[in-house]
C-alpha cells in the first residue's frame, strides 16, 4: 500500500560557530540496504552535512512499492573527530515493501545557504522472504542501539542506592543552554596507561573508558589497533563493564570497553590508535523560560530546579561520534651491556627448576625431561630455555604448556616444557643445570636462575631376535648382505618342511593300516582289563603363524608406510577373531566396550586404542621416526598377545 506525503520540514535556523569544521555541503539520501526481503524494513534517511542555514526540506512525495511503518522523524547531530566539530539535520522513515521488484526512492529537496538542492535517488530490491524483525523503535529510525547498562529512566540509578556513589545525571536542558557544549562537558572517551614508557617485553595495561553524566546510548564504531603489540585482555571485551569515577570534581559512570596488558614487541614510538563511539544523546527541554541561576542554598535550589523539571517541553536527540586521541608509547631496547649469550626475551622476574621423568631408563627407550618456568612478566611470549645434552642423547624438540594468570600486572604464573630424549648406549649420563637468563625492568639489569644438574642411569637395551626379511627388491649394494642374512633362514625351512613332510606321509600310512584292519569283517576281539582303549592318532599342531611377520619384514628394510598397514591390519584381524564380531560393527568404540565387558582392565584397553591410533596417525599424516616405529612394533607384539 502505498502512502501519500505532503510534508513539508521547517528547519531552524543553524548558525555555526567557529568550533565548527567548515566543508563543502552536502545533500545525500541514505538507505539501510539495498538488497531487502519482503518481510524487512527499509530505513531512508535525508541528511544535510556543512549546511550553515536550512530553511525546508521536503521529502519524497510518496515511496512507490512501499508503505510507511514509522516517521518521518527530524534528526540532528555532531561529530567530534580529533577536536573538530561538525553538525547535520535529517529527515528518516521506516518503510515495509508491499511487493517484490525494483523500486526507487526519489531523493529530497531542501532550500540550503539560499540555493535549492536535491539529494540522490536510491534504488532498492526487494526479493521474497527476509528476516520478519520488528520495525526499530519510534525516534530510533536506524534501529536499536545495543543495551547498555548506562541507558536508564531518567534519575535512575543503574547500581542500585548502596552499590555505588550517586551520579547527577545532566538530562534537562535548560534555556539558554547550549546543547553540544552540554554534551561535550558530559560525554566523552579516554584511554588510560599504567606508563607511557617501557622496556621491550615490559607489559603496560591499556583501558578504553566511556565517560558519561547524561542519557544516551552509545554503540563501538571502530576498535583501536594495537600494531606492534602482544595483546593480553585483562576483561571481557563484551563485558560492558560499568563502574563510578570522581573526575573534576564530578562523578561519572564510566563504561570499560576495553583493558587488556600490552607487551612491546619492538623499540621505537608505537602509537595507539584511536577508539571511536557513535551515540544518541536523549535531552528534555524545560519548557518555562525561569532563569537558571541558584542561590547558594542547596535545598532552594533543589526545590527550584524540581519546579523547572516540571515544566517538561519536547525531547531533543543529539548524535555525537567521539573518540580518543592518539596516544604515544616509547618502547625502550634492552640493553646490549651485559646480556647473556642465552637470553631468549624473557622480562620480569623468574626461576627454573627441572625434573626427570624416571632415573633408569634403557638404551633406546625414550624418558622426559620436565622444565618449569615460574615468575611474574612476559611468561606467554618466552621461548624453550637451552638444554645442553651429554654426547650420546638425541632429543626432540620440546612441547610447551602454560597456566598464567593475566587478570593481573605483570601477569603471574608458569610455562612447563617437556624435552622427550633417548641414549644410544648404556652409561651413567649428568644432564646439566639448566640456566635462565631474563631481564628484570625494575633494576634495568640481566639475571639469571638455574635449576639442579639431575643424573641418568641407562642400562642395556634388551636384546631382539631378528625379523625375517621381506621379499621386497633390494638395491645392487645392498644385494650381498641380503644374501648372507636370507639364505641360511631359507635353507633352515626348506629342511624344516622337508622333515616335517616325511613325518606326517609316514604317520598317515600308519593311519590307513589301522582304519583297513578295523574295517575287515569278523568278530572284534573283546578288549582285556587293562588294555587302554584305542583313541584317535595324535597328531601335534603346526606353529601358529606369527601375524606380524609382514611388518616386522617392512620395519627392516625402513618401508615405515607398508609398516603401519600391517600392523594396523593385524590388530583389526586379530580384534574380529577373538570378539567375533561383523565387519559392520568393528568400530573402536564398540570393540573397547566389548572388551571392557570381557574383563580387560583400562591399561590394556587404552594401550590397544593408542596402537590403532598410532597406525591411524601415520598413515594420513606420514612423519615417521625409527625409534617410534620401534615402539609402535613392541606395543602391537603386546596387544596381539592379549588378544590371542
Amino acid at each position: 500500500m502505498k502512502r501519500y506525503l505532503r510534508t513539508a520540514f521547517i528547519v531552524p535556523i543553524i548558525l555555526l560557530s567557529g568550533h565548527f569544521a567548515s566543508g563543502q555541503v552536502k545533500f545525500t539520501t541514505i538507505v539501510n540496504s539495498r538488497d531487502i526481503g519482503q518481510r524487512d524494513f527499509l530505513q531512508v534517511q535525508f541528511v544535510v552535512e556543512n549546511a550553515q542555514q536550512i530553511e525546508q526540506l521536503d521529502p519524497p512525495a510518496d515511496f512507490p512499492g512501499f508503505s510507511i511503518v514509522q516517521g518521518p522523524f527530524q534528526n540532528s547531530g555532531m561529530s567530534v573527530i580529533n577536536g573538530n566539530m561538525s553538525q547535520y539535520q535529517g529527515v528518516s522513515f521506516v518503510l515495509q515493501p508491499s511487493h517484490t521488484g525494483k523500486f526507487s526512492i526519489a531523493g529530497a529537496t531542501a532550500l540550503i545557504d539560499g540555493q535549492k538542492m536535491h539529494s540522490n535517488s536510491v534504488t532498492v530490491n526487494v526479493h521474497p522472504g527476509g528476516g520478519g524483525a520488528p520495525a526499530p523503535a519510534a525516534g530510533s529510525p536506524f534501529g536499536n542501539f545495543p543495551a547498555n547498562p548506562m541507558v536508564q529512566p531518567f534519575g535512575a540509578d543503574p547500581f542500585g542506592p548502596a552499590s555505588a556513589p550517586p551520579v547527577n545525571r545532566e538530562e534537562v536542558l535548560r534555556p539558554g543552554e547550549n546543547v553540544n557544549d552540554k554534551i561535550r562537558k558530559n560525554l566523552f572517551v579516554k584511554v588510560q596507561v599504567d606508563r607511557n614508557t617501557c622496556y621491550v617485553g615490559e607489559p603496560i595495561v591499556a583501558a578504553y573508558k566511556l565517560y558519561s553524566r547524561v542519557n544516551e546510548e552509545p554503540r563501538l564504531t571502530k576498535r583501536p589497533s594495537l600494531n606492534g603489540f602482544s595483546v593480553y585482555d585483562m576483561i571481557d571485551p563484551g563485558a560492558d563493564a560499568v563502574s563510578v569515577e570522581k573526575l573534576n570534581g564530578k562523578n561519572f559512570y564510566v563504561n570499560t570497553i576495553r583493558k587488556a596488558q600490552l607487551i612491546p614487541l619492538q623499540a621505537g614510538t608505537v602509537n595507539l590508535d584511536p577508539l571511536e563511539v557513535q551515540s544518541t544523546v536523549h535531552f528534555v527541554k524545560v519548557a518555562s523560560h525561569q532563569p537558571g541561576h541558584r542561590s547558594g542554598n542547596r535545598l532552594q535550589d533543589m526545590l527550584d530546579q524540581l519546579s523547572e523539571e516540571g515544566n517538561f517541553g519536547p525531547e531533543v536527540d543529539e548524535n555525537v561520534t567521539l573518540d580518543t586521541k592518539p596516544l604515544a608509547i616509547t618502547v625502550k631496547p634492552l640493553p646490549d651491556a651485559g646480556k647473556p649469550a642465552d637470553f631468549n626475551g624473557a622480562v620480569g622476574n623468574f626461576s627454573v627448576e627441572a625434573s626427570l621423568d624416571k632415573r633408569n631408563v634403557a638404551a633406546q627407550d625414550e624418558a622426559t625431561l620436565h622444565v618449569v618456568v615460574r615468575g611474574k612478566g612476559n611468561l606467554p611470549v618466552i621461548t624453550a630455555p637451552v638444554v645442553d645434552w651429554p654426547a650420546g642423547i638425541d632429543a626432540y624438540d620440546p612441547k610447551a604448556k602454560e597456566s598464567v594468570n593475566k587478570t593481573v600486572v605483570p601477569m603471574s604464573g608458569s610455562k612447563s616444557f617437556d624435552y622427550v630424549f633417548t641414549a644410544r648406549d648404556s652409561g651413567h649420563y649428568t644432564i646439566p643445570a639448566i640456566n635462565f637468563s631474563y631481564f628484570d625492568p625494575i633494576s634495568a639489569t640481566y639475571k639469571s636462575a638455574n635449576s639442579q644438574p639431575l643424573e641418568l642411569q641407562v642400562i642395556p637395551a634388551a636384546k631382539r631376535s631378528r625379523p625375517l626379511a621381506p621379499e621386497v627388491a633390494t638395491a645392487p649394494d645392498e644385494d650381498e648382505g641380503v644374501v648372507r642374512v636370507v639364505m641360511p633362514i631359507l635353507l633352515a625351512l626348506l629342511l624344516g618342511l622337508g622333515l616335517g613332510w616325511a613325518w606326517w606321509s609316514s604317520r598317515r600310512k600308519q593311519q590307513r593300516k589301522v582304519a583297513k584292519k578295523e574295517a575287515a569283517p569278523g568278530p572284534k576281539p573283546e578288549p582285556q582289563i587293562g588294555t587302554p582303549l584305542p583313541s584317535a592318532v595324535y597328531v601335534p599342531a603346526a606353529p601358529a603363524p606369527d601375524p606380524l611377520l609382514g611388518a616386522r619384514r617392512y620395519f627392516e628394510f625402513a618401508d615405515y608406510g607398508a609398516f603401519c598397514r600391517e600392523v594396523n591390519r593385524a590388530i583389526w584381524k586379530a580384534i574380529g577373531q577373538k570378539l567375533n564380531l561383523p565387519s559392520s560393527e568393528l568400530s573402536k568404540q564398540n570393540v573397547m566396550a566389548q572388551l571392557e565387558l570381557r574383563g580387560w582392565d583400562t591399561p590394556s584397553i587404552l594401550s590397544l586404542e593408542t596402537a590403532l591410533n598410532e597406525c591411524e596417525l601415520n598413515l594420513y599424516t606420514p612423519a615417521y621416526d625409527r625409534h617410534n616405529m620401534e615402539q609402535l612394533l613392541r606395543q602391537a607384539e603386546w596387544v596381539l598377545d592379549r588378544l590371542a
